[in-house]
């Protein structure tokens, strides 16, 4: 009777081991596509932005977050997190970070004022972008 105890107890664990093996610890293969484009504010080239591209879930989004900094003409190339190029296709909600911002010491005041609405800088803040492949992305903030 003791072998089947230990049966017993063993296995649930054995179970969730195959289910594991089955389906793999990976999901399903995302396919990532090049994306890349050109992120302006107020008509004009925007410099040193941080960009997350996050694969809109509420419009059927699935897939890694991809980001960027722009360069001097505002033109950024997304990668995965994991260093992979591109992003996957379909809609992304965006957030932007102005790597210029001034942050002036606690209780001091702000000399330069921001280039960024602070709306900009949050998921919620409403900035959207389609990634498809072959189609450059343009990105322009008043």
């Amino acid at each position: 009777m003791t072998h089947s105890l230990s049966t017993r107890r063993l296995l649930p664990g054995a179970c969730v081991a195959l289910a594991l093996l089955t389906v793999g610890c990976g999901g399903p293969k995302i396919k990532l596509v090049p994306a890349e484009g050109t992120l302006t504010i107020a008509g004009r080239p925007a410099a040193n932005v941080s960009i997350q591209f996050m694969p809109d879930v509420t419009r059927g989004g699935n897939g890694p977050t991809s980001y960027a900094t722009t360069d001097a003409q505002g033109k950024f190339r997304l990668v995965t997190y994991d260093g992979q190029d591109g992003a996957v296709e379909g809609p992304h909600t965006v957030i932007l970070a102005d790597l210029e911002e001034e942050r002036p010491p606690q209780g001091q005041p702000v000399k330069k004022l921001p280039r960024l609405d602070s709306r900009y800088t949050t998921a919620a803040g409403g900035l959207t972008a389609e990634v498809k492949a072959g189609t450059p992305i343009v990105l322009a903030v008043p």
